[in-house]
């Protein structure tokens, strides 16, 4: 039987595993979030891919001099990556869509997948629907909706939410951040970013697993019984 408390407690980790990934493609590490990578607070279990990951992801920063010189180059390479033209792309329209068209038919389907969940962009977001920071939010709002059904719990509205997670992920996240973050990997001059990259693959293959599991499991927690003892 699923305990709600914990899952409350899953939940609320992949939210805040999303925030730091989305960030982290969104922009140069902040002072802020530098500090929290730095003092451990990214994973919980350090076993398997995603704890490696994790760790090495903290470790640059512990290891790393603080000062305008790390912030100049973080910066410099991050721009080189997710901004430049030349860069890696981070758009799902250049690896989903055959024509790699920015802002066509992938990008919309994304800004649908968005009203349908009741998402709106802040007006003060600059990238595309479909950037990889912006997708990644997406979850990360979805996974702080699901925790909130849980302390309820309600367990229509996580059929719901999880529903909306599963095929997110599905037609979605799932089918590009992998080379995306294969070219991140072969073309960084960072180990900070070829740790994000290894930690986006740990972390999307454990929910590629799990988030299919879950809302299957809550389908049948919430089930109505047809037939009831007289």
């Amino acid at each position: 039987m699923i305990n709600p408390k914990q899952m409350q407690t899953v939940a609320a980790g992949r939210a805040r595993t999303y925030a730091v990934l989305s960030a982290l493609y969104a922009a140069p590490p902040s002072a802020d979030l530098t500090e929290m990578i730095r003092e451990g607070g990214l994973v919980q279990d350090e076993r398997g891919p995603f704890g490696t990951a994790a760790n090495d992801l903290t470790f640059f920063f512990r290891e790393a001099a603080s000062g305008t010189q790390l912030e100049n180059e973080l910066a410099a390479e991050h721009t080189r990556l997710f901004v430049l033209p030349t860069g890696v792309v981070p758009h799902e329209a250049f690896y989903a869509d055959e024509n790699q068209r920015l802002g066509g038919r992938v990008t919309v389907a994304v800004q649908q997948y968005y009203e349908e969940a009741a998402a709106r962009l802040t007006g003060a977001c600059l990238e595309l629907p479909d950037h990889m920071g912006v997708e990644l939010e997406f979850m990360k709002f979805l996974c702080d909706i699901e925790e909130q059904f849980w302390k309820e719990p309600n367990w229509a509205g996580l059929q719901k939410c999880l529903s909306f997670q599963n095929g997110f992920l599905t037609e979605h996240l799932l089918r590009w951040y992998r080379p995306l973050c294969e070219r991140i990997i072969d073309e960084t001059d960072l180990d900070m970013y070829r740790a994000l990259a290894r930690l986006t693959i740990a972390f999307l293959e454990d929910e590629q697993k799990d988030v299919p599991e879950l809302t299957h499991e809550i389908h049948s927690e919430g089930r109505t019984p047809c037939v009831t003892e007289s």
